[in-house]
Parts: C-alpha cells; structure tokens; sequence
C-alpha cells in the first residue's frame, strides 16, 4: 500500500498552490465570518423561549459558545489541511474528497448562522437567507457521504474493494430518500448550535409537491420501513467504516501503516461515538413493550447520548483532519499507540458502567415489575454491582486494550520494568542479555535483535534474538551499521561516558521503527550499561583463563615433543644398544638373563614414558581428530567402555583438547574409585554445542568439589564457554557431563 506523504513526486504547480490556498483561506474566512455573526447574534438570541439540547452540566449559553467554539476551530483546521494536500497531493482521489468535506463542513456551519441572522435575529437584512436555511436538508447528506468516501479512500485514493463503491451509492440513495420522504413538512426548520432553533423557512412548493406524491409509500405501504431503514443503515454503515479502515490498518506496512493509526484511532473513535448517540434509540426499541422501563433507561442513557453526538462531531471535523495531517506531515515526531490504548480502557469502562447501570435497571423492573419511586435503590443496587465488577473488568480491558494495539507484542512500559526488574536482582549477564534481546524483539515487533559487547578493541556478539548458534566478533566496531541493514537501526550502549556495545533491531521487510520503539530500545540500551560492563569484565576474565589454558596446552605439547624426541629416543637407542649386547653375548653367557631383564626393564620404562606423553598432550588427538583418540582412550580403559556417536569431524583445537581431557578423566576416575563394570561415551553436537557424556554403573558418590581433576576441567571448559556437570547419587553411578561450543 502506497504512502502518503507531505511532498508529491513532482513540484507543485502554481494552479495546485492557488487552489490549496483558496481553500485555506476561504475556509478561515468562513470560520471568522460565522464566529462574527454568532457574536453579534448573542445578546438578540430569545434563551428562554429555544428548547434547546443542552449538554448534560452545562448551561444553555455555555452550549452554545462551546459548540460555537468547536465548529470554528474545526472549519479552520480542516480547510487548512485540505488546502495543504490538495496543495502537495492534487493527484490523490482522497485529497478532493477530503478537500469537499472540509468545504461542505465550513459552508454548513456559515449558512446555519447566516440563516439565523437574517431570518430570526434582523429579518429580510440578508439576501439568500432562506436558501441558507434550506442548505440544511442537504448539508447532512453531502458531509456523511464526503466523510465516508475520505475515510474509505484514505490514504492512497483507492477503495479497498469495489463493493465500496456500491456501499457508497446506497447511502447516498438512502440519504436522499429520507430528504425526499420528508419534503412535504409543513413545519418551519430547526436549526442552530443553541438547540432547537426554529426559522420561518419550509420546504419550496416544488419539494413539497414530491414528499407528497412519495407519501403514499411512508403512510399507506410501509408506515415505519423509512424511519428504521435509515436508522438501522446509518448505524450498520458506521460498523463497517470502522471495520473497513482496521482491515486496512491491519494489512498495511510500513509508513502507510504508521499513517493508518493515526487515521485509524480518528474514524474508530467517531463510529463508536456515533453508535453510542444512538443508545437511547437502542433502549427504546429494546423496551417498547415496558414504557417504564424504557424512561428509566433513557434516563440514564439521553445526556451520556448528548455528549456522545458532541464528541462525534468533534471527531469527524477536529479529530479526524488532525489525524491526517499528522499522518501526512509529522507522524514520526509521534506515537498513537499509548493513547489508543488508553482510549479503548477507559472507553470499555464508561461502556461498562453505562451497561450495567442499564441492564440493572432493566433486572429491578423486570422483578418488581415497576421502578417509579425506586431510583435510589436501583442507583445503590447498580453501584454495588459495578464496585464488585470493576477492578476485573479493567483488568481484562487492559489486557485487551494491549492486544489490540501491540499484538503479540508486549507492552513497552512491562518491558521496561521486567528488564529493569532483572538487573535488579543481579542475575548474570549471560542470562540477561539473552533476555533483553528477547525483550527488544517483543516489544518492537522486530525480525532480528543482536546484542554486541565491546571486548577489547573487537565487538562480540553476547545475545541474538532469534539465537545466533555460533558467536561472530566484529574486528571494526564501524562495521556493526552493516548487520543492521536497511530496516535497521543501531542503538549504542554507553555507562559512564564509555561506549560497551550495541543493539542492533532489524525489522521486518518494509517496516521501521516507530518513535515509541526507538524510544523502547534507547531506555533499554540506557539501564543495560551494568549489564554489559559485567558481561565484558567475564568475557575478558574468560580470555584471560583461555590464554592461560593455551600457554599450558603449548607448553605440555613442548615437553611432549621433548619427550618424543630426547628421553623416549634415547630408550629406543639404549634398547637397539641392549639387543646388540645380547647378540654378541650369545644365549648361554653369564650376562644374557642380565641383559634380558634389562631389555624388560627399558621397554617398560618406554611405554611409561609414552603414557606420561600422552597424558600431557595426546599426539593421535593432533594427528587424527578427537574420534581416533577418543576410540584409543577406550580401548586402554581397564574397564569395558562402549563409544556412542562420535562425530568424525575436526574441531577448533581448544574444543577438541577439553573434550579429550573430559573423557580421559572420567575414565581415570571411574577406573580408580567407581568398581563399575561398563562405561559408556557418548558424544554429540546438537544446535552448536559438542555435547560429552561419560557414565558408569558403579557405586557413585563422587565429590565434584574436591579433587583437582574435575576442579581443573571445570575451569578448562569454562575458559572456553562450555560448562562441566557431575551427578553420581551414591548406589547409582556416575555421570559426567559437559557442553562445548562448536569453534
């Protein structure tokens, strides 16, 4: 779905400019000359004589300056986007719908004053006074059908479907049938802000003459069918509009999405506020048949209906063009996302305490069978019921409330405190930064979250979301903008003025983030600067360890070799030497048995002398990979021991040494202490890691932390990032586990 955006593929032509500014101008010319009449007209107003719709805690006066107030700030800011986009966007099929709603709206608000002028407050003093006054028959008619084109075309010009189209068509033709139906009234019309205001103006005898030969159709065949027709068709239209543009918002991408929301909380906000104006309607089809009932609920639900008709009308000529300029212009600069949720909580509780109090209502009369001389009962009745159900309804709207706006996705504001809640507690780095990955991931909705951490000069990648299964280093901290991508974003992490990391948030094809995300993942990079300081104090102890560890394995494969090449050379030459003193001896001389234990003695010591080179440093480890010498371990063990699933490949050196080392050990041990009577090896890799497992059926009960084996391999599988376990219940043999990473 295309954008819409402040700037239009090509510059503007000076026809696009005037028009935008003619629109503009004219509409603010409008706004002032209506807010100029009403002041004038103020003091000549007859306030006691108008029966007027006064807002629930407002006075008569105060209903008219706000609604005056209202629809002049409404007519000035709805010109003045219109004349902006038909400005920047003159080839958009919703920028001239958006633009004749917004001149329809200010002319209806100009001719309801210049009515009332110049036919109540200085009669005959303006011309066209009474086709002022007639504009209204059609006013409502041009600003539903422009408000709901603008809505379903927004913001791409295009309809969703083309059954749109049809929609359109029909509430055009259901519009103009009531006017029509109703053009043989002989009563004069009743308009204004301050209520019901009647003008001496009735239909022309042209119109009247045809709601006359249409009456027939209202009085003799279907008496009720136009009323409730266009009642039930303006309430069902205001279901699907709403639909219609969280269809779209749903479907969307990218920055028409993020325009959508804002729209979208507009128009949903003015379809809820319209059904809610019909609430008294409902109740009285509802409860037809039980008239006290009926006036009981009405009661409660006519004022709320009163402001609700205030607020729809804010919405579709404040609200609604507010939203797309932002949308068009400085959508970036803003996020909709808590406000929408706020307004579905709190507006799901007033629709709560509303039902309730009506379906209370309904109960007592419905028992008791009258209510009259009951209303503070039934009041305490339904406060009680509403006092009992709040705090779980809330709960629930809350948590709706959460879905409907972020999805799946968390709230950021739970983020924010899980996370901090976490740090709190000290939990290890390589279990939070794993978890603020997550996080991130959750709460911005994005396809690839990395967590890099500065260890020396190099970046390190701690934690990926999805999991990375092998650990990658950046050698230049610059190329970290690179894994970010095009829909990426990098977010530094910096604690005391020195920069430790990264966070690198990818989004899905054609998305970016939105403010609030942006604003989610700095706050989040800001509280994790401990976290990633501990991290690399252990990354940096951990290379520490793993430099030792490598100075040692270089120095045992030294005295190996020196082994091989001097003492054990030197074994083999005094034995050549030996067996030449045999042959020259001959078998019956005195010194043959001599020189036959001697013979025994130096091939003994050899064999020693290369167990002992082995033990430093296994050459067939070197030589063959971790298989061969994993099988020569076996087949040396006193005991029975059975290999299982060795992996024929060859790993980074210090995986394959530790692993060895692993094995060698555990044989050792169980061949001193365990009187088993099999071993078992089994060796692994599974997601990334080299998984080693050595058990026995002997007798158990091996201390893990005493002896300086385990002690040692612990700290040799921890330098590289794995992990050593060992679990020997006494009677039940022993096992030792241990987990490398796959270098």
């Amino acid at each position: 779905m295309a954008a819409m955006t402040a700037t239009s593929d090509a510059m503007p032509t000076r026809r696009q400019a005037v028009a935008g500014l003619a629109i503009a101008t004219g509409g603010a010319t409008l706004a002032i000359a209506t807010l100029s009449l009403a002041i004038v007209d103020h003091e000549s107003l007859p306030w006691k004589q108008l029966d007027g719709s006064t807002l629930p805690g407002l006075s008569l006066e105060w209903t008219y300056v706000l609604r005056l107030g209202l629809a002049t700030l409404s007519t000035v800011v709805a010109c003045a986007i219109a004349g902006l986009i038909v400005w920047r966007q003159p080839r958009n099929a919703f920028t001239w719908t958006f633009a004749a709603f917004a001149v329809a709206y200010a002319l209806n608000n100009f001719t309801v004053q210049y009515a009332i002028h110049g036919l109540n407050v200085v009669p005959d003093s303006l011309p066209l006074a009474d086709t002022a006054a007639r504009y209204q028959l059609f006013a409502g008619v041009l600003l539903l059908t422009c408000a709901v084109s603008a809505v379903l075309l927004f913001p791409d010009g295009r309809l969703r479907s083309a059954r749109w189209a049809v929609a359109i068509v029909l509430l055009v033709l259901l519009q103009l049938g009531d006017v029509a139906l109703n053009t043989d009234s002989p009563y004069f019309m009743i308009i204004g802000y301050a209520g019901r205001q009647g003008v001496p103006v009735t239909s022309l005898p042209d119109w009247r003459a045809l709601g006359q030969a249409l009456g027939w159709l209202r009085q003799d065949m279907f008496p009720f069918v136009p009323g409730t027709a266009l009642f039930w068709g303006n309430n069902i239209l205001a279901v699907l509009v709403g639909a219609a543009v969280l269809l779209r918002l749903r479907s969307a991408s990218g920055e028409a999405r993020l325009q959508l929301k804002w729209f979208a909380y507009a128009v949903t906000f003015a379809a809820i506020a319209f059904l809610v104006n019909r609430s008294d309607w409902f109740a009285a089809i509802l409860f037809a048949d039980r008239p006290p009932v009926r006036q009981e609920v009405a009661d409660v639900l006519h004022p709320i209906a009163l402001w609700a008709d205030q607020v729809f009308n804010v919405s579709l000529g404040l609200l609604m063009p507010l939203t797309v300029g932002i949308a068009i212009m400085r959508y970036r600069l803003y996020d909709i996302d808590l406000v929408i949720s706020r307004t579905i909580m709190y507006a799901g509780i007033a629709a709560f305490v509303t039902l309730c109090y009506g379906v209370t209502v309904a109960a007592v009369g419905n028992l008791v069978g009258e209510t009259a001389g009951m209303g503070p009962v039934v009041t305490l009745i339904a406060i009680a019921v509403i006092a009992l159900l709040l705090e779980p309804v809330r709960a629930r709207l809350n948590a709706f409330a959460n879905l409907a706006v972020y999805g799946k996705r968390a709230n950021p504001y739970e983020i924010l405190s899980d996370f901090a809640r976490s740090v709190g507690q000290s939990e290890s780095a390589d279990v939070l930064l794993p978890r603020m990955a997550q996080l991130v991931r959750d709460g911005a909705g994005a396809a690839l979250v990395e967590v890099w951490v500065r260890v020396g000069e190099r970046l390190r990648l701690a934690a990926a979301s999805p999991a990375s299964p092998a650990a990658e280093t950046l050698a230049d901290p610059n190329d970290i903008a690179a894994r970010a991508g095009p829909t990426g974003t990098v977010v530094p992490v910096f604690h005391e003025n020195e920069q430790l990391g990264a966070l690198v948030v990818r989004k899905p094809r054609g998305e970016h983030l939105t403010p609030m995300e942006v604003r989610l993942v700095s706050d989040l990079a800001s509280q994790a600067g401990l976290v990633f300081g501990r991290f690399r104090l252990f990354e940096e102890l951990r290379e520490s360890r793993a430099r030792i560890i490598a100075a040692q394995d270089e120095e045992r494969r030294r005295i190996e070799r020196d082994l091989h090449d001097g003492a054990q050379q030197r074994f083999v030459n005094a034995m050549l030497n030996v067996g030449m003193a045999q042959a020259i001896a001959g078998p019956m001389s005195e010194t043959s048995d001599l020189l036959q234990h001697a013979a025994r003695e130096m091939q003994a010591g050899l064999s020693e002398l290369r167990d002992l080179a082995r033990g430093i440093h296994p050459p067939l480890l070197t030589e063959s990979g971790l298989h061969a010498a994993v099988a020569s371990l076996a087949d040396r063990s006193p005991i029975e021991t059975s290999v299982v699933g060795v992996p024929d490949r060859r790993y980074a050196e210090p995986v394959e040494v530790t692993a060895y080392f692993v094995v060698a050990e555990a044989l050792a041990n169980a061949a001193k202490h365990s009187h088993a009577s099999s071993i078992k090896i089994r060796i692994e890799e599974e997601a990334g890691r080299l998984r080693v497992e050595v058990s026995d059926d002997g007798v158990g009960g091996v201390d893990s932390r005493r002896g300086s084996g385990l002690v040692g391999l612990r700290d040799r599988t921890a330098a590289i990032g794995g992990s050593l376990k060992v679990e020997s219940p006494g009677g039940h043999g022993t096992v030792v586990r241990a987990e490398l990473p796959c270098g």
